[in-house]
């Protein structure tokens, strides 16, 4: 079964719905080289009810072999058309959600696991986005991450000079987004299971960190 939320009056941009027409194209070469095998590793052991945030055009939904449900996140339309098809080829039920990160019209601690690969480089309030996540996880449940982060060194200031024009020509990405810094600021213990600089190396997107984030309780924020 597939549903649809009521979506979030944020208007896409030319440039975002040229972007998520074209993505999977972009990233073939990538998915047969290193994207498969890191999917299987990533969420093929992933049990209980799971949400993806910002799950473009399902390229993970066939990996989700043990979970129990699967609700996923895309606000973009024309990913969106193309998430409904994949969702109905795959045999776990999935429930599409037209919903941006920063508000999520879930309920609280809903989910054992939430997925973003990809995604937390796009959105506008990444805080919100934090905080949304934490409110809709159980008490002891999981963010399942791989997103590029800023480089350090010369790359990452390379990466600041060119964020502004990337942002408008990749559906939003923040090429020097310091994600790893926002997760601990926001209350949650990260742990890095792998940093990932794949070839051919663009240096508005490396390096890819692969790892978990787990909220702290409350109390122990800060």
């Amino acid at each position: 079964m597939t549903t649809t939320a009521e979506a979030n009056p944020r208007l896409e941009s030319r440039s975002g719905r040229f972007f998520a027409r074209y993505y999977d194209a972009m990233t073939q070469r990538a998915e047969e080289k290193w994207g498969r095998p890191l999917r299987t590793l990533m969420f093929g052991e992933l049990t209980g009810d799971i949400l993806e945030v910002g799950a473009g055009s399902g390229a993970n939904l066939p990996y989700f072999a043990k979970a129990d449900s699967l609700v996923a996140v895309e606000p973009a339309s024309e990913m969106r058309r193309q998430l409904h098809r994949r969702a109905a080829e795959v045999p776990l039920d999935v429930e599409v959600v037209d919903a941006w990160a920063e508000n999520l019209p879930l309920p609280d601690d809903a989910f054992d696991t939430v997925v973003c690969t990809l995604v937390l480089c796009t959105v506008t309030d990444l805080p919100a986005a934090l905080s949304e996540i934490r409110r809709v996880l159980k008490p002891g449940g999981q963010l399942v991450f791989f997103e590029h982060v800023r480089s350090p060194g010369a790359v990452g200031l390379m990466q600041d000079v060119l964020a502004p024009l990337w942002k408008r020509a990749a559906g939003g990405c923040h090429a020097n987004r310091r994600l790893l810094t926002a997760l601990r600021d926001a209350g949650y213990r990260v742990r890095i299971h792998e940093i990932v600089r794949p070839w051919p190396r663009y240096p508005t997107n490396t390096p890819y960190v692969r790892g978990t984030a787990v909220p702290l309780p409350a109390d122990r924020d800060r």
